[in-house]
């Protein structure tokens, strides 16, 4: 299993999906919670796939 490198797109993931996340914990909307949840794992992912140079 490859290893995930985070590139500095994390700092993106933190501030935007993390506040969105905790503001639908904090509404107890649990679907907005799991889309927010899906896509930053996607995010995530993606950065981590991409080529570094």
């Amino acid at each position: 299993m490859r290893n995930l490198r985070f590139g500095p797109n994390v700092t993106v993931f933190l501030l935007f999906f993390g506040i969105s996340l905790l503001d639908a914990f904090r509404s107890q909307d649990w679907l907005r919670a799991a889309l927010w949840l899906a896509v930053g794992l996607v995010f995530l992912r993606a950065d981590a796939l991409k080529p570094k140079q």
